[in-house]
């Protein structure tokens, strides 16, 4: 069964050992990011706020990692 790591440092390994992750990681990051500026575009204001949050809960994980 899955078990949540107990450190920031687990969680850093598991991804770096997983490419698949790290990739997901990184589209989820750049879908969320297309999705703000979307947002914005289309004057939805809902989307752009989640989609922005989202892209940056994302990427400064991402950064973390790495």
């Amino acid at each position: 069964m899955f078990q949540v790591p107990s450190s920031a440092g687990e969680i850093v390994d598991t991804v770096k050992a997983d490419p698949v992750l790290l990739g997901m990681l990184i589209v989820v990051g750049l879908l969320t990011a297309f999705l703000f500026f979307w947002g914005i575009f289309k004057q939805t204001i809902k989307l752009a706020i989640f989609a922005g949050a989202l892209s940056v809960g994302v990427w400064y994980w991402y950064f973390n990692i790495r």
